[in-house]
């Protein structure tokens, strides 16, 4: 054994001294992150989502949204979003070590600042409830690359210098809230480093900076006193006087034909010269009316002949081949010319000419449209639903839309755009190639079928309730779907069931259907008392109600109204009531019988769902926790 030297004695301990200050630095650090967390839970988490949250549990491996930092174990990433969350995010400042910040789509009221956070790179808080200025401190965020704070109520303007000090930012966007003030900002930031840029449906005002005007027309719109490039407002000091020459002119060189009366008083010249003022302002206002009333005529010809140029020179069916355009054109008084209102994922398009210059094909005809599948030219495929039912005199048409376009979950199928006018309404949805669990369900039910296997059934059912418990659970505006039926819940990509044709029923005046196997009681009951029903009465439990038909429809595979009279939920009520049997299940799901105890458990969340009294059935969120705990038995 080497003999211990005294130099490398004192040495040995100054290290291990510095190594007991780091570990217990990191250990307090690390119980401040999680002390912290619980504060936030205990706050905002009003409906117990974060049940996972717990001292119990190892908070990096076990809490739901939460990533530590390998080493140091501090908290380095919070993503808790679609939690319905709810007041201040104060308790997480103390969250030193936290990169990335994801809350959106809650409801979140109180934004300390950015001061305790300076390792942030990316902030995604929009779809919430917060309101009041710029939060202060963003200067200190010098590794910030992605900032989202749209879709809430902050007001007053923007920190332009401490945006400039920013590097490495390259998305800001600031949609839907009410910042105002000036975009001025410095030509020497870093423009390259720039992508992403979204001020919409704001009150900004002023010039639009040139090295702003990279982005599109849709990155702007919504704000009022906004002028220059991409919009198509002129700033006011780019104008000139069409004729200087009358402006500049001194009244006192103008020329009269009663010169030769030498005795004209003076009210008698004032006069003269009052009205002479009058005429040539009347004049320069009727010809600058009928220039610009000659050169509107001339774009709507010039865009009319180029499309049809472009549909008589294409070998491909376009979607102008599918439903004139003219019949656009008809609107006159529309201020949105040939331009549609675009949501989050719009891509390929920005006005209806470019919809109607694709390639298209038609879909089919719906009990509210017309559908065509659209191919861009940027290779994005979407479906165009056209609307010439007569629309329902509504106060806030266009703020409905944008509520429904403003959805965005796994299990609804997105609208991306819209276009509306006096005498019709064109909707862009995805395009999801799957079809409809209608089809799946009950189209080629000869030799070659492919049926659909108890696990997929069970997948779908789940995700249209996701689907359904999100619509009646969002942002507390207590909406409805209105016509939920098979058909309207479609296949995805990756297999998800997603519900489509959402909230229609507002905005259509639709004749009664003859198909009444899907609608609650209450509904048939109103018809018979009015013939025309009244949408307002119609509620999210009814909609909880057509949820169980497609349960059986499921289950049982066969279609809402039998061929007879008799519904579809009716049948299966009394085949339960008299005795039970295999009978009432599709006979395709013979082979599953080892599966027998989960369809009956779904076929009673079904019944549950078909209760007479609306206040007797359950809520969707409800639905959604009994098919998730089926699920999970099946899985076991």
């Amino acid at each position: 054994m080497l003999p211990l030297n005294p130099k490398n004695h004192f040495s040995l301990s100054k290290f291990l001294s510095f190594s007991l200050f780091i570990s217990i630095f990191f250990t307090i650090s690390h119980s401040d992150d999680f002390s912290s967390l619980l504060t936030f839970k205990s706050k905002v988490d009003t409906s117990n989502f974060l049940i996972s949250w717990s001292k119990n549990n190892d908070p990096c491996s076990s809490w739901l949204g939460v990533t530590c930092h390998p080493v140091t174990g501090r908290v380095i990433k919070l993503v808790l979003n679609h939690l319905n969350l709810t007041g201040s995010i104060h308790p997480l400042i103390h969250l030193t070590q936290i990169r990335h910040l994801s809350l959106h789509h809650n409801f979140l009221t109180s934004f300390p600042n950015f001061n305790s956070w300076p390792n942030l790179k990316h902030v995604y808080l929009s779809h919430n409830k917060f309101s009041g200025e710029f939060p202060p401190g963003i200067y200190r965020l010098n590794r910030l690359r992605r900032l989202d704070l749209s879709y809430n109520k902050f007001s007053g303007q923007i920190p332009v210098t401490e945006l400039n000090q920013l590097p490495h930012l390259m998305t800001l966007h600031l949609e839907f809230n009410s910042f105002s003030g000036s975009l001025g900002m410095d030509e020497t930031r870093h423009v390259a480093s720039f992508k992403d840029f979204n001020i919409s449906g704001n009150n900004f005002s002023g010039k639009i900076p040139n090295w702003l005007s990279k982005f599109p027309v849709t990155s702007f719109t919504g704000n009022v006193h906004l002028c220059g490039y991409p919009l198509r407002s002129i700033c006011p000091s780019e104008t000139v006087n069409s004729n200087p020459t009358v402006m500049n002119t001194d009244p006192s060189q103008l020329s009269f034909p009663n010169q030769k009366k030498k005795n004209l008083s003076e009210n008698m010249f004032l006069l003269i010269v009052t009205i002479d003022a009058v005429g040539v302002m009347l004049t320069v206002l009727v010809i600058t009316w009928c220039c610009y009333y000659r050169k509107k005529k001339n774009q709507e010809k010039e865009i009319y002949n180029k499309v049809k140029k472009y549909h008589d020179s294409s070998n491909s069916s376009s979607l102008y081949h599918s439903f004139e355009y003219g019949h656009i054109l008809k609107d006159k008084k529309s201020d949105q010319f040939a331009t549609m209102v675009c949501f989050e994922g719009c891509k390929g398009f920005s006005k209806v000419d470019d919809l109607l210059k694709a390639s298209a094909e038609m879909l089919g005809k719906g009990s509210v449209g017309t559908s065509y599948k659209v191919a861009m030219d940027c290779k994005d495929v979407v479906v165009v639903k056209r609307v010439i039912e007569k629309l329902k005199k509504m106060k806030d048409l266009d703020g409905f839309l944008r509520l429904i376009g403003g959805l965005r979950h796994q299990n609804v199928v997105s609208l991306r755009a819209y276009y509306s006018s006096k005498e019709e309404l064109l909707l862009v949805y995805d395009f999801l190639p799957n079809g409809s669990l209608h089809n799946l369900l009950h189209g080629n039910r000869g030799p070659g079928r492919t049926p659909l296997d108890w696990t997929t059934r069970l997948k779908y059912a789940l995700g249209a309730a996701k689907g359904l418990a999100f619509l009646h659970s969002y942002n507390k505006t207590k909406i409805c779907h209105g016509n939920f039926t098979s058909s309207n819940i479609l296949i995805d990509h990756f297999g998800n069931a997603c519900i489509s044709d959402i909230c229609l029923h507002l905005l259509l005046q639709m004749p009664n259907s003859s198909n009444n196997g899907y609608k609650a009681p209450e509904l048939l009951t109103q018809n018979n008392m009015n013939t025309n029903q009244n949408p307002r009465k119609f509620s999210q439990k009814c909609d909880v109600y057509s949820f169980g038909v497609v349960l059986l429809e499921i289950l049982t595979g066969k279609i809402a109204t039998s061929e007879g009279e008799i519904s579809l939920a009716k049948w299966v009520q009394r085949v339960v009531n008299k005795e039970w049997t295999w009978d009432v299940f599709d006979f395709e799901l013979a082979r599953y019988k080892e599966m027998e105890d989960e369809m009956v458990a779904l076929l009673k969340v079904a019944m549950a769902c078909l209760v007479s009294s609306p206040k007797d059935r359950p809520k969707m969120i409800v639905v959604e926790k009994m098919i998730e705990d089926i699920r999970k038995t099946e899985n076991r």
